[in-house]
């Protein structure tokens, strides 16, 4: 994938204030702790609880269109998390070592019934989610199919997604197969091309961006610009939304809302559409965390030489790819090009 332009780190940040906005958007964003990555309007999507569907306001969970969050992994900012009880508690995440993925990954040959080959291949699609989560690629949905887990899968579904049964989850799913954050993604193009700035340069981008009256966060228009200017069209971050969507029917069918035979169906038919669209783990992954840096509004940008500290999810995300590549078993020594057939 082509390097995306950074932006000079002194004009984003002047422009960022000059909006009224934090680094990576204007409004805070709470993730709940488990397991999916998204929500459901009508193509957005973030992690244990993605951002909220709505760009200007904060809403509660509960008030949130479905399509703009990530299935769900673990809380990463501040705020309050839904337990398994009636209470609300605060949970730290804790860095998934290679030591801890090698553990996990001999534990679930050991301890689980290996799945075909095929279905393994649908979990590494969305594996550095997994694994952010810690948890363990090798098992449907990452986790042991007990009944707390799926007491604790349906809980993250409903705040991170508002699925909360059949109608809901088959819903959302459609609405990431046929928008998306791609869909957002051209849509802030197109606004960008209609008010003639799209073309424009790094620094007078940046000036005239900061003048704008947005929908949404200003963080996400940066990354449309940057995608565009790296000659990309905004239908290459399709992964972004094609990874959530086999996560989530690996977990439809742990919350019982699709039988086995329709969740794995369902995942093949998405998987054939990734090959068709990518032609290596390399290019999938890239254009993932592509789409995932769109979603949370967050620019490349270059802090060197300037005293500021930039802490970058989509960094994190990508590191925990990196340490997946390194298993001698793990999910990317998969042949990419592999027959994807029915086994179940």
């Amino acid at each position: 994938m082509k390097n995306i332009l950074k932006i000079t780190a002194a004009a984003l940040v002047a422009s960022l204030v000059l909006a009224g906005c934090g680094m990576a958007g204007s409004k805070e964003e709470k993730a709940a702790p488990g397991m999916a990555e998204e929500s459901t309007e009508a193509g957005s999507g973030t992690s244990a609880a993605e951002e909220s569907g709505n760009d200007d306001d904060e809403v509660s969970p509960k008030e949130e269109p479905a399509g703009d969050r990530e299935s769900m992994s673990l809380i990463e900012d501040e705020g309050d998390i839904p337990s398994n009880g009636d209470s609300a508690e605060t949970e730290e995440k804790k860095p998934v070592t290679m030591a801890d993925l090698v553990g996990e990954t001999r534990k679930g040959q050991q301890g689980a019934e290996e799945l075909p080959e095929t279905i393994l291949w649908f979990n590494a699609t969305y594996a550095p989610l997994t694994y952010s989560n810690g948890w363990n690629w090798r098992l449907l949905g990452g986790l042991e199919p007990t009944e707390e887990n799926r007491a604790l899968s349906k809980q993250l579904l409903e705040y991170s997604w508002s699925v909360s049964d059949r109608e809901s989850a088959l819903d959302t799913t459609k609405s990431l197969l046929q928008d998306g954050h791609r869909k957002k993604c051209l849509d802030y193009t197109k606004q960008m091309d209609e008010w003639g700035i799209l073309e424009l340069g790094e620094e007078a981008f940046v000036q005239q961006i900061a003048t704008k009256e947005l929908e949404g966060d200003i963080g996400r228009y940066v990354v449309a610009y940057q995608i565009h200017q790296a000659g990309m069209e905004p239908e290459f971050i399709a992964a972004w939304d094609l990874c959530r969507v086999n996560q989530l029917y690996a977990d439809y069918y742990f919350c019982g809302y699709m039988t086995y035979e329709e969740a794995m169906d369902a995942s093949l038919a998405n998987s054939l559409n990734l090959q068709e669209l990518y032609g290596s783990w390399e290019e999938m992954v890239e254009a993932y965390l592509l789409g995932f840096r769109f979603w949370k509004g967050e620019p490349v940008v270059d802090f060197s030489g300037y005293d500021i500290e930039y802490d970058s999810p989509t960094q994190e995300r990508r590191h925990y790819y990196e340490m997946l590549q390194e298993l001698e078993d793990g999910p990317y020594t998969l042949d990419w090009n592999m027959e994807l057939k029915k086994s179940w």
